[in-house]
């Protein structure tokens, strides 16, 4: 799961894994070798769904859209998000043939809008990306914990086990270490396995005695419950869908390449959560009653194998969710520590964090703050006494979700915009591709935007919005408000800062 990057010129990516969505920077060996092959639809498509994690969605994100969403009707909520997503990506795709850089919404939205949104965007989804990380390492943590009590009988808190996470990922960063690209693609392979047979088991069971469609399916059902919380997590869902217009540089024939993978990303992605869901449903949602229990013990997914195939599938769910939230949580990490690093040569953040290390290569001084950071969260909800699974997850994820939404709606208002603005272009792309779509999109986006605030207090168990809800928005409009601040001071008192930024915006 990932969000936009911002380019960091003469800065090897190669610690960035697939499932981050964030390509590695190529060298000029790699350039000349993909400009005689390239990377084809298939490669790209592979990217997505590797960045999208999907056992790490069926296990985290569903559980908690069934039980504090809108219960059996959860999974209609990945078609509502994958439709606007569908519409998202067709604008985008169209824009990303005439803007260069491969920053993805930072150019995009500095271009389209204005370098002070651009910027904005970047705060923002540093916010963003730390919360994400938070999210996944305190769930990590908890995944740690079940596969040692089932495997080898041993009982650790689970914060123990987030912060050794925490550390290693810190330690492999730090000496820019990654996972092989296909090695995750491997273990990518095997989750959408797991998915299949999970699907395949459930079914068998249940569809000769019946099973209730209309639970999920109805318009009446998804009405039901807290409809905006399972937008939340169905949107989180596709968090790094839109990297695949950040491969242009590295695809055969771009023009077709890129928005086809974009496509086919949106669709399967779209599709294997609707049916990946919807069999969870009939697993443990009985006539529309969820088994609360079982949704929130935090290993749902491994019950749901022991159950339906065999204890021994339960524990290879479990080895394939911790490498999946580890290969997340390092992927995240190195992006974190890049974005400092890209800021800091755009003169956005403070220039030590742009050193690099004289034999490793990496950010420093950036790898060391993104394990502080992740390290001081995880300590405060440990003493905070929060559940990794139900509080800190749950929280953590749903205003990740609030800073990407606000991403793609500035994104999908800058295609808007710049095809307005250029006829030339705009006759090129065709109104349908470059101003019908994306504008319709936003209008989705933005419904999905003030339905997940209007419905973020179910999400933190409040009854309205408290203090932890008005916090958690509030922080992520703060983020996205300091970069554009930033923006207005450093244009007023240093010319050759907003230069500087004005250039990495250029690509």
């Amino acid at each position: 799961m990932t969000a936009p990057s911002i380019p960091a010129p003469h800065l090897d990516q190669s610690t960035c894994s697939p499932q981050s969505g964030i390509p590695p920077v190529a060298t000029a060996g790699q350039r000349a070798a993909t400009s005689r092959a390239g990377l084809g639809t298939p490669a790209i498509t592979m990217m997505v769904v590797a960045a999208a994690a999907p056992l790490t969605v069926l296990s985290g994100g569903t559980p908690l859209g069934i039980l504090t969403g809108n219960g059996a009707a959860f999974p209609v909520s990945f078609l509502v998000v994958g439709v606007a997503l569908l519409l998202f990506s067709i604008g985008f795709s169209a824009m990303s043939r005439h803007v260069t850089g491969s920053g993805g919404f930072f150019n995009a939205i500095g271009r389209g809008l204005h370098p002070m949104f651009g910027l904005g965007a970047s705060t923002l989804a540093l916010f963003t990306y730390l919360m994400i990380q938070s999210a996944i390492v305190c769930f990590l943590g908890m995944q740690i914990c079940t596969c040692l009590a089932s495997i080898a009988g041993l009982t650790v808190p689970w914060w123990v086990c987030s912060l050794a996470a925490a550390a290693l990922a810190g330690v492999l960063g730090y000496r820019n270490i990654a996972m092989s690209a296909n090695v995750v693609n491997v273990l990518i392979a095997g989750e959408i396995a797991v998915a299949v047979v999970l699907c395949v088991a459930i079914f068998a069971r249940h569809l000769p005695a019946g099973v209730d469609f209309a639970a999920t399916f109805s318009p009446s059902a998804s009405l039901e419950g807290a409809p905006g919380v399972a937008i939340i997590f169905a949107i989180a869902s596709f968090v790094g869908f839109e990297s695949t217009s950040i491969y242009r540089a590295e695809a055969r024939d771009p023009d077709v390449t890129v928005p086809r993978a974009t496509y086919v990303a949106v669709v399967f992605v779209t599709l294997l959560y609707l049916v990946s869901s919807f069999a969870i449903v009939v697993a443990w949602c009985s006539d529309g009653a969820v088994d609360a229990d079982a949704l929130t013990a935090g290993d749902m997914l491994q019950a749901t194998g022991a159950k339906y195939v065999g204890g021994w599938f339960a524990n290879v769910i479990s080895v394939l969710i911790i490498t999946s939230l580890f290969a997340a949580v390092l992927s995240f990490h190195n992006v974190l520590a890049r974005y400092m690093r890209a800021m800091a040569d755009a003169r956005a953040l403070p220039s030590v964090l742009g050193r690099l290390h004289a034999r490793h290569g990496s950010p420093t001084f950036a790898s060391l703050v993104a394990t502080a950071a992740s390290v001081g969260v995880v300590l405060c909800v440990g003493i905070a006494g929060l559940d990794p699974f139900t509080q800190a997850f749950s929280w953590f994820s749903g205003v990740a979700v609030l800073g990407f939404v606000m991403l793609l709606v500035l994104a999908c208002l800058s295609v808007v915009v710049m095809f307005v603005r250029r006829a030339d272009l705009r006759a090129g792309e065709g109104v349908l591709k470059s101003v019908v779509a994306p504008g319709v999109g936003v209008l989705l986006l933005v419904a999905i935007l003030a339905c997940a605030v209007m419905y973020f207090p179910d999400l933190v168990g409040e009854a309205s919005f408290g203090v932890t809800c008005r916090t958690l928005v509030a922080c992520a409009c703060a983020a996205f408000a300091v970069g554009v601040v930033e923006t207005i001071i450093m244009r007023r008192r240093s010319d050759d800062a907003y230069r500087a930024l004005e250039s990495a915006i250029a690509g």
